[in-house]
């Protein structure tokens, strides 16, 4: 998938909870969805600036099953992980384009002794920039969060976005599409509570197909 329309990370809408594997930016979903067939891995590697080193280590999954609908499994791998595999869905409700707003719903942190996070978001096309608001059930609080994207060159995306509410934070960075079948996506996470540490997250991003070409 191109960084354009997004592409798909590992992302947590609440600051220490198990991340959830879907396509959006560096920590919100956007209303698209993989491409049928489609098959995208992304380790995923997060840390603390001051530490200067990583302290999570999750390896993503996800799929493209219809038109409308993608799902994946995503593993913690991080040193005593609780909370492994968890799931995520996602269905594109109206698909957009052409000037018309697309919008998905979807649920992610889905696992044994987790909290699932429900989620309804809405994406639109401005020019050269895309928008995207949505709504979610962050442990029995609903958050709302707010994003956008740029596409600097056909490699280059840019992404900032924000979920409100003081256990959460906001994120800015970017995506690089070395080829269709690897991109980097890396940002920094700007914490909304005073006092806690920025960190940063990167994820390496493989994409490729699970169906032989024939069945797509």
């Amino acid at each position: 998938m191109a960084c354009a329309l997004g592409v798909v990370v590992a992302i947590t809408l609440g600051a220490g909870g198990a991340h959830a594997c879907y396509s959006g930016l560096v920590n919100i979903p956007t209303a698209e969805v993989l491409e049928p067939g489609q098959l995208d891995i992304a380790p995923q590697f997060d840390g603390s600036f001051a530490a200067g080193s990583t302290d999570t280590r999750i390896l993503n999954t996800e799929l493209g099953i219809t038109s409308r609908f993608e799902a994946g499994v995503d593993f913690d791998l991080s040193p005593d992980a609780e909370a492994s595999p968890f799931l995520n869905a996602k269905y594109l409700l109206l698909p957009g384009g052409e000037g018309a707003t697309a919008l998905a719903l979807g649920i992610c942190s889905v696992g044994r002794g987790l909290n699932n996070t429900p989620y309804l978001v809405a994406t639109q096309e401005f020019r050269s920039v895309r928008g995207h608001l949505g709504v979610a059930r962050i442990d029995d609080h609903h958050r709302w969060f707010v994003g956008a994207d740029h596409a600097l060159t056909d490699q280059l995306t840019l992404m900032a976005d924000c979920t409100n509410g003081a256990e959460n934070y906001a994120t800015v960075g970017g995506c690089y599409q070395f080829t269709d079948g690897f991109g980097i996506t890396a940002g920094a996470i700007l914490p909304n509570a005073r006092g806690e540490d920025d960190r940063f997250t990167v994820y390496f991003v493989f994409s490729g197909s699970y169906l032989p070409q024939a069945e797509q």
